[in-house]
């Protein structure tokens, strides 16, 4: 009962935090100096697929001449900051391939693919710099998972 208490006037958390949960951009801070991970097995085209097959399945659709839904709010973060900071997570994290770094000869550009997109908004939470804002595409298009 004096935990039940505590709860209440601490707002939920009583003695100690029953869930600490910590927002993914957090945690890629925390875990910047690491060592990244191991890479991935190749997809084997019967069990695993690559992510664009994946992205295929989903039976994605969105309009091409829309605006995008996906929004960078500081393209010189990307490039400058977060390829040394970081290395693009934004490559990796997101699992349809929709954030991708063009090498070019005077530096890197960020592409966004955002037709890709399968609406999880990994990229809104997993951002390190939180400068990437998800907001619902024009005409609902989006993933269509009836077929998976």
């Amino acid at each position: 009962m004096a935990h039940a208490a505590l709860q209440f006037v601490t707002g939920g958390r009583g003695l100690r935090d029953p869930l600490p949960i910590t927002a993914g951009h957090t945690l890629m801070r925390r875990l910047a100096g690491e060592s990244p991970a191991a890479p991935a097995t190749p997809a084997d085209g019967k069990y695993t697929f690559d992510r664009l097959t994946d992205v295929y399945y989903s039976n994605t659709a969105h309009e091409e001449n829309q605006p995008s839904h996906l929004k960078v709010l500081d393209l010189d973060i990307c490039r400058d900051r977060c390829s040394v900071e970081y290395g693009n997570p934004c490559q990796s994290f997101c699992p349809a391939n929709v954030y991708e770094i063009i090498r070019e000869g005077d530096g890197n550009r960020l592409q966004v693919n955002f037709t890709n997109c399968v609406h999880c908004k990994t990229c809104d939470i997993m951002d390190p710099y939180q400068i990437i804002v998800w907001t619902p595409p024009e005409g609902g298009g989006g993933p269509n998972y009836r077929n998976m």
